[in-house]
């Protein structure tokens, strides 16, 4: 039969599921790449960064609030004449004469012996906020990441299907021109033209749908990765024929549930940084001074004195120990409030990471089926497509058993994407991501 030929090629050209790639096109990327990238241009993660340096610098305060406050200072003033009243306001003053020059220069250092741990404390929760920091910032980072993979997977998942759709429009476009010379020999009717002709049409039609989903999701993954939103981006994805292993499934290394135990530890630093504050404060206190005239004892002098003292200081907030109850009893609350916070993050972990577990299998289970499917879809294309030709089915059969083959092929792609989709949800949740 002389359309042996072209019927053969277009089967073919149907029934491969991949397209196959020489080379990889400008603006390909991997995903490793993407995350890269992300990591060193999303605002997210800089806005974190920059949190953490500031905690980080927090730690570095408190720490110098350990050391001894040391202060120098110095004042010099000119005085007036003491006007003496003796007869009353309502008469002359006489003025008693004063040395008009006055100065005083000196310092005084305060080392802090003991305040009831507070500042030791205050380093404690500088820490706990810097280790806070830090942990938000890997969460964030796991979070553009998944982001990242998901958008680069549905980027990945649309070039695919438009590859697909564009292989069968040309299959189907193949096949029209075999239909048209079989209408102008007379064996088949003017409606098997039209009808393939309109399918032919609504294939464009989704092709213009899959461009513009590919276009958005290059915009969000350039924007994850602070580039131009014009960027072209070609995802470099091997799916695994077979699903590898599922990721461990336990809560505990989870970034959102080490961000609740923290809080909780620094709720328990702040509780005692609060029950601390009636507990007396011990001090070394020094001083010297230079200052002129001598008025501080009698008689005065009109010379340059000098004086110091050094000692040790003791004072108790007495007015703490009735003023402090009801704050006490806050910080225990929020303390408490923390600790269930922490066990209700848990426990919703365990419900996300089952429930995505679970989508893992499904998905794994419906790669094997669509593949089944896809299997079947082409050994029927390839039956009525012998038999229309021969004039033993109808267009109608044909044209469903290529929509059919066509969808199983999406449903492929879409089950393959979906199990890697899940498996970073599941290193997501789990905190491996």
């Amino acid at each position: 039969m002389k359309y042996y030929i072209l019927r053969l090629s277009l089967l073919l050209a149907t029934a491969c599921p991949w397209p196959v790639c020489g080379q990889s096109p400008a603006g390909a990327i991997t995903l490793a790449t993407v995350w890269e990238r992300a990591e060193a241009g999303n605002r997210q993660i800089h806005l974190q960064q920059q949190e953490l340096a500031g905690s980080t610098e927090k730690v570095l305060a408190a720490r110098d609030a350990r050391l001894p406050f040391l202060n120098v200072d110095g004042a010099y003033s000119r005085l007036s004449n003491m006007p003496l009243y003796t007869d009353g306001i309502l008469h002359a003053p006489t003025q008693f004469p004063v040395s008009h020059e006055h100065y005083t220069a000196g310092g005084n250092l305060y080392i802090n012996l003991y305040n009831g741990g507070k500042d030791i404390r205050e380093i404690a929760m500088a820490k706990a906020e810097a280790s806070i920091s830090a942990t938000k910032l890997q969460h964030t980072v796991a979070e553009i990441r998944y982001q990242a993979a998901v958008y680069f997977l549905d980027l990945y998942r649309y070039q695919q299907f438009r590859v697909l759709l564009e292989q069968d429009i040309r299959s189907c476009e193949l096949q029209l021109s075999e239909i048209k010379q079989l209408y102008k020999n007379g064996l088949v009717l003017k409606s098997d033209v039209l009808r393939e002709e309109v399918k032919i049409s609504n294939q464009q039609l989704s092709l213009t749908e899959i461009n513009n989903n590919i276009v958005l999701s290059t915009q969000r993954l350039n924007y994850l990765m602070g580039r131009p939103d014009t960027g072209t981006i070609y995802p470099v994805v091997e799916l695994p024929d077979v699903a590898g292993p599922a990721p461990d499934t336990s809560s505990q290394e989870a970034l959102e549930y080490k961000l609740a135990l923290k809080h909780t530890s620094l709720g328990a630093l702040r509780l005692d940084q609060v029950k601390a504050t009636p507990l007396p404060k011990l001090g070394f206190f020094a001083d010297y001074r230079y200052t002129y005239p001598q008025t501080a004892y009698y008689p005065y002098s009109r010379v340059p004195w000098s004086g110091g003292q050094a000692g040790v200081s003791v004072s108790v907030p007495v007015s703490s120990f009735y003023q402090n109850r009801h704050k006490t009893r806050e910080a225990r609350i929020a303390w408490q409030q923390q600790r269930t916070i922490a066990a209700s993050v848990q426990d919703n972990l365990r419900q996300d990471i089952h429930a995505a577990f679970l989508h893992y299998q499904e998905a794994v289970q419906q790669t094997v089926v669509a593949r089944s499917n896809m299997l079947q879809a082409t050994e029927s294309l390839r039956i009525l497509r012998s038999s229309y030709f021969n004039q033993q089915s109808l267009l109608s059969d044909l044209l469903d058993a290529e929509t059919q083959l066509l969808q199983s092929k999406f449903n492929l792609t879409t089950a393959m994407v979906k199990v890697q989709v899940q498996h970073y949800q599941l290193l997501r949740l789990t905190g491996k991501i």
